[in-house]
């Protein structure tokens, strides 16, 4: 326990350094660094690691995925991703006593979803926020919130609340009772967050209290989703943990499976349907 909370808030302390400079290259630096860490790890769950071009390949696009997705190199996206996608196929022919297709998809499909899904985090905050330093810490904050805090309430009150068991075969621990808790805290969080914003931080806008608790609760439920994806996958290649890289929580996916689905959905939601603030 010691070492999961020493290592929570080295995390933390991280994060918070991270958010408050609030600088779009040092968010893309970090998106690249996890971005990459993610497939390495998937792609040795998957146990691809011995394909050594594969893998290298599938790293050095999830090291560039960020950057062009970020900045907006779109003249780029089609050209880069096509080759990505055919140097997979060749890799394929030229190996194919040894890659199956089933590896080809599997590492080629992490190396491009998983750097996509963390860089709509900073799309996220840039498109809605431009030059708008504090809006834009409260967005990312809100869709961290959304990711995390329904395991940290799922935990507590399915503790000591839950009897029905979620997906047993699955997750477990997973209940019933902890998943409700989870979306509720979701919804308390945020708008405890919208709150302290709206009081004492925002002089120029208010922020919609009734949409950032209908999209968190309706995010949290994606985070649910993302955990249990993940835990099928372990389960299916017999890992108990994607990684070591954050003691006593595992590695990048067991920390960011959550925000792999949330991030998109709250970026297209907000982006393209609806406002945050008025």
């Amino acid at each position: 326990m010691a070492k999961r909370l020493l290592s929570a808030l080295v995390g933390a302390a991280i994060g918070i350094t991270i958010i408050a400079i609030d600088n779009i290259w040092l968010y893309t630096a970090a998106v690249t660094f996890l971005g990459v860490i993610g497939v390495w790890e998937l792609i040795r769950a998957v146990k691809c690691t011995e394909f050594k071009l594969l893998t290298f390949v599938c790293l050095g696009i999830a090291a560039a995925a960020p950057s062009i997705l970020i900045f907006n190199h779109y003249t780029l996206v089609m050209p880069i991703f096509g080759m990505f996608v055919l140097s997979l196929f060749a890799i394929m022919l030229a190996k194919h006593k040894r890659i199956k297709f089933e590896h080809i998809a599997m590492c080629g499909s992490a190396a491009m979803l998983i750097p996509a899904a963390l860089s709509c985090i900073i799309k996220f905050r840039f498109y809605a926020a431009e030059a708008d330093t504090t809006y834009g810490v409260f967005l990312i904050v809100y869709l961290l919130f959304c990711a995390w805090f329904g395991d940290s309430g799922a935990y507590f009150v399915g503790t000591f609340l839950g009897k029905h068991k979620l997906c047993p075969n699955v997750s477990p621990k997973k209940t019933v009772e902890g998943f409700i808790g989870g979306v509720v805290t979701v919804g308390v969080c945020v708008f405890l967050e919208a709150l302290v914003f709206n009081l004492f931080i925002f002089t120029d806008r208010q922020i919609d209290y009734l949409v950032v608790v209908i999209f968190g609760m309706l995010a949290s439920v994606l985070g649910v989703l993302g955990d249990l994806s993940a835990s099928v996958i372990k389960r299916e290649f017999g890992v108990k943990d994607f990684g070591s890289i954050m003691p006593g929580h595992g590695g990048v996916l067991d920390r960011f499976d959550s925000v792999l689905f949330v991030a998109p959905f709250i970026f297209i939601v907000f982006r393209y349907f609806s406002p945050l603030a008025a």
